[in-house]
């Protein structure tokens, strides 16, 4: 078995635990990105990705870090930028404790690196355009780029965004972290009220445009085939995947485009080893 198809196998194995906590609690949660497109179009992973996405209203998020912090600690580990100092994304990871998922850039940036899986959060906001969005949307990117700025020290990223990181690391030490944490937090739910009538996900790479649908897109979730597993899926998943890949979603990118974006040095899943050896058994005879 090869490191990717090990780290996705421990990827699904973190999922299946989490989709039963979230199940046993009546907390909502959906396959979203690459992964949602990976149960459509392949019901699975897509076969060269790296990472296993899922969203959930911030409510429903808050609520399932709570249980897994005063119930499951010893075995999962809850990173957020109040967690663990030196994480950049605003987005929550999901660490499966005693492995290791080494990417390249961010070896020594002294952040937990267990195998983990991704937590975009949802937020309502009122209305689909308007200056208002925009300038969060502006000042969501800014506040990256400072927290990145400060924050990472071998970022793989295009040579002009590293170049403006580097200008930017003296000057984002004028801002304390928690002002940044604080803004950030602001422009995901100044419009997340009752009576909001669409939904995005400000956190996301794909950007919020993208994302922008109205409630009953997610609605209660249906469960949709991914590997040998059930695990919830929006209810008018179309619509998200359209907006996000375009209308050929379900054909395949060119050779030359196959790739995750991540860099993986190093794969460690310690007293997980046997088990995931055994999902990939299982996987085979099915």
């Amino acid at each position: 078995m090869d490191m990717l198809r090990k780290l996705q196998l421990a990827q699904l194995y973190t999922m299946q635990e989490i989709a039963n906590i979230c199940e046993e609690n009546n907390i909502t949660y959906y396959l979203c990105g690459g992964s949602l497109l990976g149960a459509i179009r392949h019901n699975g992973f897509i076969p060269w990705d790296d990472d296993l996405d899922i969203t959930m209203y911030r409510g429903e998020l808050n609520k399932l870090t709570k249980i897994i912090k005063e119930k499951y600690s010893d075995k999962f580990f809850i990173q957020d930028f109040e967690s663990d100092k030196n994480y950049t994304r605003y987005i929550t990871k999901i660490r499966l404790n005693g492995t290791l998922q080494a990417e390249k850039g961010f070896e020594e940036d002294g952040i937990h690196q267990g195998i983990y899986i991704d937590i975009f959060p949802l937020d309502h906001v009122t209305k689909t355009d308007g200056l208002g969005l925009k300038f969060r949307g502006k000042l969501l990117r800014l506040l990256f780029a400072y927290k990145s700025a400060r924050c990472t020290k071998n970022l793989q990223t295009t040579k002009a965004k590293k170049i403006t990181i580097k200008i930017l690391k003296p000057f984002s030490y004028l801002i304390p972290t928690k002002v940044i944490n604080g803004l950030f937090d602001w422009v995901c739910t100044a419009t997340d009220k009752p009576g909001a009538k669409y939904t995005t996900s400000f956190a996301s790479h794909y950007l919020w445009k993208k994302q922008l649908v109205e409630n009953d897109v997610y609605g209660k979730g249906v469960l949709h085939k991914f590997e040998n597993c059930q695990f919830r899926i929006p209810d008018k998943y179309e619509t998200l995947l359209l907006q996000i890949f375009g209308k050929k979603y379900m054909e395949l990118p060119p050779v030359e485009k196959r790739n995750s974006g991540h860099t993986l040095v190093k794969i460690d899943l310690g007293m997980y080893e046997s088990i995931i050896e055994s999902m990939e058994h299982k996987g085979s005879e099915e």
